[in-house]
């Protein structure tokens, strides 16, 4: 299954689901273009909109964490001042936050929720994370 979904009529994102929101610069997948979208992390999933109005509007691309293995600063990777990088097993996904705090501060939310799956399924299957 590819992890990154144009179809999200089954996304509904509540208030209380969100965990971090903000623009950023992504890199379009087929003409690798930047656009400015607006990002917003929940506990499962990644998902970027055209506008701030989440609510009135359906996401452009879902990303699901649980999909994700790796998310780093990408500066060197790409060439750009405070990029970052989300790795799934079809795709590399490139942002681009304003600054380097933001980025940081993406980065840390983002890891933080990807860890998050894995160890609530080892706490249901008895599993030690040692």
């Amino acid at each position: 299954m590819n992890p990154f979904q144009s179809s999200s009529s089954d996304i509904t994102i509540g208030r209380g689901d969100v965990v971090k929101e903000g623009w950023l610069c992504k890199q379009s997948k087929f003409l690798k273009d930047w656009r400015r979208r607006w990002f917003v992390l929940t506990p499962y999933c990644l998902c970027s909109y055209k506008t701030s109005d989440i609510y009135r509007s359906k996401p452009t691309e879902v990303l699901y964490l649980r999909d994700c293995s790796t998310v780093k600063s990408a500066d060197e990777d790409i060439q750009k001042e405070n990029a970052f990088r989300v790795d799934t097993p079809n795709r590399v996904f490139f942002l681009i936050a304003d600054n380097n705090q933001e980025k940081e501060s993406w980065i840390g939310h983002i890891g933080r929720q990807m860890v998050r799956p894995s160890v609530m399924v080892n706490e249901c299957y008895g599993q030690d994370n040692e």
